[in-house]
């Protein structure tokens, strides 16, 4: 997980890059769905990163700059009172819910994304031990001895079980 210095670093980057979008694309007398188009951007990016700190900060970010940039264009920030405060919170929270389901998303995808059907009062079932997996035994081919296969326990640091002969002994080295 990337640490929140970068996160925030990228995240700048990608609201520049949402705002500037954003002016070229969306006409200048829709204010709303420019903010609505930077909000979902930051959305997005909150839940890329999961980080609900790096999301109020990508809010705070998204808000300045589409309130600079976008109602403003001379890069001018002024709040003017009701309307930019609601958009503030609009903004922040979208941001916010974003982050939030990146990292029920993370967390999903760490613990398998399994969830236990049972009924309410019973103890959770004991994890299921891991398979251990067992090398194959590797005999001599059948034909090659009168008396049949027998298997000589691991040679070497490989752990390969190597083929060895009733009659005439040990079959050499591993192969």
């Amino acid at each position: 997980m990337p640490s929140i210095e970068l996160s925030i670093g990228v995240g700048f980057f990608a609201a520049v890059a949402a705002c500037a979008i954003t002016a070229l694309l969306v006409p200048i007398g829709q204010l709303e769905v420019r903010f609505a188009v930077m909000g979902l951007a930051g959305c997005c990016y909150a839940a890329f990163a999961a980080d609900l700190r790096a999301a109020a900060v990508m809010g705070l970010v998204v808000w300045t700059l589409a309130t600079g940039f976008l109602i403003q264009p001379a890069g001018e920030l002024i709040v003017t009172g009701v309307p930019d405060v609601l958009r503030f919170v609009v903004v922040v929270g979208m941001c916010l819910s974003g982050g939030l389901y990146g990292i029920v998303r993370r967390h999903a995808r760490r613990s398998g994304g399994k969830r236990e059907n049972r009924p309410r009062g019973t103890p959770p079932s004991a994890a299921r031990p891991a398979l251990r997996r067992v090398p194959p035994r590797r005999y001599a081919p059948v034909g090659s001895c009168p008396k049949g296969p027998v298997a000589r326990p691991p040679g070497g640091r490989s752990g390969r079980t190597v083929a060895g002969c009733r009659c005439r002994g040990p079959a050499g080295p591993p192969r």
